[in-house]
């Protein structure tokens, strides 16, 4: 007898078979149904949370990194920066550079320090996201055991900096003073108050305090105050300064290996711009050109900075710089007298088609001529040089307005230098119709013009003169 399905029996196994895969399509449907945090952002006071969706399309192989890194953002943003009244930030609050640049890097180092936090994503053919979350106690213990290491570490740095500058060798000490600062970087707007069985410190101040006081240690002597040399566009003159500090016993002592620079504050010229100390505590700079003609010049050796923070960070020499300010850097100058040439200078002045009997900008420009330029003389023979001026002030009469009234007066200005020996002019400039305005009376906008007309031939006219051969 052979065997066969029932007619019935064969409809009921196509109808399981019909709706089996229905039923795994349910079950599949049911495990990738959203979860709450993505139809809502939720909200626990035990937490800081973030959350982030990045849509999967347009061939974005890198959804799953921006969305965390979204994630962590949002969640950043929830972790409040206080500013304690201890703080770097506080104690360079006038300090726009440094305000800057750490309260915005004290923000992206909440971000990139976060450690310890959950991790929740869901996704579909669409869109992935991401939800992080951190617990807001373990989060403050963590930051509080880092910024006792770091308060740790900087003390260190801060006791093993004074030692050396007690035991004579300051560079030293500056270099442990910088390690100091860099150690609590990271924390310029927490507390920084210290304790331990040395004392109590405030990191920020004490650390400050003891830069000013290793800088001041540091006597930066020239080997003369005055040089008088002839001028000459090729030349070689050794300035020599040296570096010292007392002991403490009182001896003086040489100071090595310390970075100087040498600026001129006055003048113009070719110099040999760096040096550093040798073991005798001295640096020399010599001259090997000079460019600008003025007779007063001056150069200036100072603390090279530059040098003692060129291995930092961009981020470390903005807050080093606080500490190691400009205004206690060790200085030292040399004065350099120029031989100049003579000159014979003639001069008219006239104030509103008369000539005063008081000259007052002729003894103003004779006065920057004789300090800077020229030996005057009055004797024209012997002059190597004729200077001759004309300055011309005209009354602008008065300006008046809705309310308010000014006296304008305008000055034109000429100069020509004359080689005396080749009766040959060397040089000429000037300029018109500059304006000078007061309100009161036409004196006070003749004086307003005066002294613009010396600030444009002191800032333009010489030192175009500096570069013809006096």
């Amino acid at each position: 007898m052979s065997e066969f399905i029932p007619k019935k029996n064969i409809a009921q196994l196509l109808f399981c078979f019909i709706l089996l895969p229905a039923m795994l399509s349910v079950s599949s449907a049911e495990a990738k149904r959203k979860p709450s945090w993505v139809k809502q952002r939720p909200s626990d006071a035990q937490y800081y949370i973030g959350r982030a969706m990045i849509k999967k399309g347009d061939g974005n192989i890198n959804y799953r990194t921006d969305a965390r890194n979204n994630a962590l953002k949002e969640m950043s943003s929830e972790i409040k920066v206080n500013i304690s009244s201890n703080s770097i930030l506080r104690q360079f609050e006038n300090n726009y550079q440094v305000r800057e640049e750490f309260e915005a890097s004290t923000h992206q180092s909440v971000q990139a320090t976060l450690e310890g936090y959950e991790v929740l994503s869901w996704e579909n053919k669409k869109e992935y996201w991401v939800m992080v979350r951190l617990n807001k106690d373990s989060y403050a213990l963590r930051q509080k055991q880092k910024l006792d290491y770091a308060k740790k570490m900087c003390a260190t740095y801060y006791y093993e900096g004074q030692k050396a500058v007690e035991q004579g060798d300051i560079y030293e000490g500056l270099l442990f003073y910088t390690k100091a600062i860099k150690a609590i970087k990271r924390h310029t707007n927490d507390d920084l108050s210290y304790r331990d069985i040395e004392g109590s410190l405030n990191l920020g101040s004490d650390i400050f305090s003891a830069v000013q006081n290793a800088f001041g240690k540091i006597m930066l002597e020239t080997d003369q105050p005055i040089y008088t040399l002839q001028f000459s566009k090729e030349m070689k003159l050794p300035l020599t300064v040296k570096a010292s500090y007392y002991d403490e016993w009182g001896n003086k002592q040489a100071l090595s290996n310390l970075p100087l620079r040498y600026i001129f504050t006055k003048g113009e010229g070719e110099i040999t711009p760096v040096g550093t100390t040798n073991l005798s505590g001295q640096s020399t700079c010599d001259i090997t050109r000079l460019i600008s003609k003025r007779k007063s010049q001056q150069i200036k050796a100072e603390f090279d900075l530059d040098s003692f923070l060129e291995k930092e960070t961009e981020e470390d020499k903005v807050l080093l710089r606080a500490f190691f300010h400009d205004e206690y850097l060790p200085v030292a100058f040399f004065n350099i007298e120029v031989q100049k040439s003579s000159a014979f200078l003639i001069i008219s002045e006239v104030v509103f088609g008369t000539k005063p009997a008081n000259t007052i900008f002729a003894n103003m420009i004779r006065a920057e001529l004789g300090q800077s330029y020229f030996n005057l003389t009055d004797q024209k023979d012997s002059a190597d040089f004729v200077v001759t001026i004309d300055a011309d002030f005209k009354n602008g009469g008065e300006r008046k307005g809705s309310g308010y009234s000014v006296f304008v007066v305008f000055a034109d200005f000429h100069m020509r230098i004359t080689d005396n020996k080749s009766n040959m002019e060397i040089f000429a400039d000037g300029f018109n119709g500059l304006r000078g305005m007061q309100p009161g009376n036409v004196e006070y906008a003749l004086k307003n013009v005066r002294q613009k007309a010396r600030q444009k031939i002191i800032a333009e006219i010489f030192p175009k003169m500096e570069k013809v051969n006096l």
